[in-house]
């Protein structure tokens, strides 16, 4: 109960101070529509007004904690307003959004740990100074580089220069959506540039926290106890020193996807692709508030849900915490 009553609290406080946020931006998307449902359909301004405040699901005229409210009770309903851009309802583009941010962040965060936990762990194993010198420099160079960096490049060598992928879109326009191997094959070619500029990056930050804790746990006693038992090499390296290593590792993971999500907007406007972060990159722009606010409240229930299974998988996978617990 006590980490449901904090699941709550935490989407609350950011549903909160995303409406603060976005109150305090200039504009007002409910004049802006009402004017133009005054223009098209020649009606008084007072019924352009209350339409268009039904429509978007947004009264700017109301206090924050009732608009706060009508949002919520709203949200409880099913209904998140309509995109001022798109004329659609929020909630239908927050579903098509989301599956395609979760395949592009997903894929890249799980080989980005996979490989660079791994990597990390051998450069740590070998105990060679220049190959950790020469690790850490590279690794640090390219972590320090922004994902959209890392996208453009990619974008100007792979699809520009070499056209060997496709550079905008989720998949082709000649082929059928649907579970069909057309389907599949286009939507991974599409989502392999934006995948790999989010894996580069993170891949090398994973190299360099994974060989920082692997090093800690090597310098354990239990490590030490373990050779004085005669267990080879591949055994400490495998069971004692990597499955310990990555530990504190699961904790990051967590936050990392979380960041993804939060950092979307950037790698998927360049390669226009249709998650999360584009809509909402289209949505901050031409000052789309319900656009936003959906966009907003499903990075924020997304993030919150990541870090609790991975909180519940973390004291799974470390049986001191279990002992503690019970």
């Amino acid at each position: 109960m006590k980490k449901l009553a904090n699941v709550f609290l935490t989407i609350t406080a950011g549903v909160f101070m995303t409406f603060l946020i976005i109150k305090i931006m200039p504009g007002d998307p409910v004049t802006i529509l009402a004017n133009e449902l005054r223009s098209t359909q020649g009606i008084s301004e007072a019924d352009a007004m209350s339409r268009a405040i039904s429509m978007l699901n947004y009264d700017p005229s109301q206090p924050l904690l009732q608009q706060i409210s009508h949002f919520i009770l709203q949200l409880l309903r099913g209904n998140l307003g309509t995109s001022i851009r798109f004329r659609t309802p929020v909630l239908s583009i927050v579903f098509s959004a989301l599956p395609w941010t979760l395949f592009s962040a997903g894929v890249a965060t799980i080989l980005s740990y996979m490989v660079g936990t791994r990597i990390g762990l051998m450069i740590a194993w070998s105990k060679n100074k220049r190959l950790n010198m020469v690790t850490e420099t590279l690794t640090s160079m390219v972590g320090s580089f922004p994902d959209y960096i890392i996208g453009f490049f990619l974008v100007s060598l792979f699809a520009v220069q070499l056209v060997w992928l496709p550079s905008r879109g989720a998949y082709g326009s000649q082929v059928t959506v649907g579970l069909n191997l057309p389907f599949l094959i286009s939507v991974g070619r599409h989502g392999i540039l934006p995948i790999s500029a989010i894996f580069v990056v993170y891949l090398a930050n994973w190299i360099l926290n994974m060989r920082g804790s692997a090093m800690n746990v090597m310098h354990q006693e239990y490590i030490k106890y373990a050779r004085a038992r005669g267990l080879s090499d591949g055994v400490i390296r495998k069971k004692y020193v990597g499955k310990n290593a990555r530990l504190p590792m699961i904790t990051t993971l967590g936050t990392t996807f979380g960041l993804l999500l939060g950092g979307a907007p950037l790698i998927e406007n360049i390669f226009s692709y249709p998650g999360l972060g584009y809509y909402l990159n289209t949505a901050i722009a031409v000052r789309d508030i319900p656009l936003m606010q959906g966009m907003f409240f499903m990075i924020i229930v997304t993030v919150v849900g990541a870090n609790v299974i991975v909180d519940t998988l973390y004291g799974y996978l470390d049986p001191r915490l279990r002992r503690q617990s019970e």
